[in-house]
């Protein structure tokens, strides 16, 4: 069954919608993943100091690895959304 000129504007219509709506979230995921990313630096920026100035037996150095750990896995998921943002950005400029 062909498609009337109305129902193809429409269809058309609804995926440059999707589209739309899709390179919003992408923006608004790489902006949080910026935004965090900066967090993170700065925590494994310290986390590293602190191992730098602290003593092999210090009790205390074993949370602060874990502490580094911690934020060495969210700057991965963090990545993750760069690339997700970064995706669908470029997909919805695709005619």
């Amino acid at each position: 069954m062909e498609q009337t000129a109305e129902e193809e504007k429409a269809a058309l219509e609804q995926q440059l919608l999707q589209a739309q709506k899709m390179e919003s979230i992408g923006r608004l995921a790489g902006g949080v993943a910026h935004d965090f990313n900066n967090m993170l630096s700065v925590i494994l920026g310290y986390s590293e100091l602190i191992k730098l100035d602290s003593p092999d037996d210090d009790p205390l150095l074993k949370k602060v690895i874990e502490i580094e750990r911690a934020a060495g896995h969210a700057r991965d998921i963090t990545r993750q959304l760069l690339a997700f943002s970064r995706k669908q950005i470029i997909r919805s400029r695709i005619p």
